[in-house]
């Protein structure tokens, strides 16, 4: 064996080799003199490297919206176009004449207005073409009404000037349940360049909701119980200059509760306003009782380990105060406003026993259990107006809730609702965690 391993290697020419590889590196060299005598070398032309950066941000910032279930995408390809007369948005996003929409859900097409076509306005081109993603037109081509379609019971409407411009307490005060609080974080800051975050800012904290609230508006003094205010710094909050964080105009208040009476499928004949308590408002007040239950963190270390993280203030949004010189800008923007979501998931809200006894409850077969019945808290699985309810400025007539038994054999689930809702041209519902 040691023997053939020999041969083998006496058969190669190592001089030969040694020639071949001196002779490349001195080739490799003499390139490399050359490449030093011309660097540094002319970069290249950036005007189509600009321009293909523009092209690509334009291509990317457009928003087109498939008219059939209002989504926003950015990318063309991922659209079809068709004419008005293309034959599946008459049989399938028509609405029958028995449905009672509560708004004007004309598109200016007549050919689609004649037959009651429900589409979303904003996915219409200039030359009266239809825009339709992907997942739609598949759905459309094979004649099925796609579940995600507006028509399949998804409107919702636009907000009426009674309920835009809504302060964050005044929605509050209006709302018929509470889904989820806040925790506010208030600070004094001095440096333009000093942007304050929250770290771990999800909290999930049980909501005692059992019912659908039938008088309205809220009292002020119920805020503490779905809001926390916290003052973070080592000075202590001067209360003057938080007052317009915390204003609620009583004419706002009431025009709102007025229309949502008349127009929300969920206030109308189930809401009552409570004039006695309105009427005992000043026209523009405190919450005073949020004030009262600030928290003070006055920890140096505290408040530093907060400016780890994502940056939450917008920079445009608030001016600078410099104590030091006395400037006394506009109180109303000198405040930087954080604040964390409380969020009712996965039944935590539910006192374990309950769930335990409502699952008992729904058990099918030869198993019998004695249920004393009680409070139940209420929850998305069984509400059909748990988001509809308590978010009016979001649904202004409670239309397009996640469950509609109306839809038949297509239900959407809680996710697939969310994300459709998510992706609306409004974008409105990212609204529903504002802080």
């Amino acid at each position: 064996m040691i023997e053939k391993v020999h041969q083998r290697y006496n058969s190669y020419n190592f001089s030969d080799l040694i020639s071949f590889r001196i002779t490349k590196l001195d080739a490799q060299f003499a390139d490399l003199q050359v490449k030093e005598q011309q660097w540094p070398l002319p970069g290249p032309d950036v005007m189509p490297m600009y321009k293909k950066y523009l092209t690509h941000t334009y291509k990317l910032s457009q928003n087109i919206i498939c008219a059939c279930c209002g989504c926003i995408s950015h990318d063309i390809m991922e659209f079809e176009i068709v004419l008005d007369s293309y034959g599946p948005l008459r049989r399938h996003l028509h609405i029958p004449e028995d449905i009672d929409i509560p708004f004007d859900f004309s598109c200016g097409i007549d050919l689609l207005d004649q037959n009651h076509v429900l589409i979303n306005k904003l996915g219409i081109t200039q030359d009266k073409c239809i825009y339709l993603c992907r997942v739609c037109h598949n759905q459309l081509s094979k004649d099925h009404q796609p579940s995600e379609a507006l028509a399949n019971f998804r409107w919702i409407g636009s907000v009426p000037e009674e309920l835009r411009d809504l302060t964050w307490i005044e929605e509050l005060l209006i709302a018929r349940v509470y889904v989820c609080g806040s925790i506010v974080r208030l600070g004094q800051r001095n440096n333009a360049s000093s942007f304050f975050g929250i770290k771990g800012h999800i909290v999930f904290l049980p909501q005692d909701t059992t019912r659908l609230i039938d008088l309205l508006p809220m009292s002020p003094a119920c805020l503490s119980d779905m809001v926390k205010v916290v003052w973070t710094g080592k000075s202590k909050p001067d209360r003057s200059r938080l007052r317009s964080r915390f204003t609620v105009r009583k004419d706002k208040v009431y025009n709102a509760l007025k229309w949502l009476v008349d127009n929300h499928e969920d206030y109308r004949n189930n809401v009552t306003i409570d004039e006695e308590r309105i009427s005992g408002w000043e026209s523009t007040f405190i919450a005073v009782e949020l004030l009262d239950s600030i928290g003070h963190v006055s920890d140096s270390s505290v408040e530093d380990a907060a400016r780890d993280g994502f940056a939450m203030d917008n920079p445009d949004d608030d001016d600078i105060t410099d104590d030091n010189t006395g400037t006394d800008n506009d109180t109303a923007h000198d405040l930087p406003f954080t604040s964390s979501g409380i969020v009712d998931v996965n039944n935590i809200t539910e006192i374990p026993d309950a769930t335990t006894l409502n699952h008992l409850t729904q058990l099918k077969g030869d198993i019998t259990a004695n249920v004393i019945t009680g409070s139940k808290v209420l929850n998305q699985y069984d509400c059909d107006t748990y988001f509809t309810s308590a978010f009016p400025t979001l649904f202004p007539y409670g239309t397009g809730k996640h469950r509609d038994s109306r839809r038949d054999t297509k239900q959407l689930s809680l996710l697939k609702w969310v994300s459709l809702m998510l992706r609306h041209s409004s974008r409105s519902i990212s609204h529903i965690f504002p802080h």
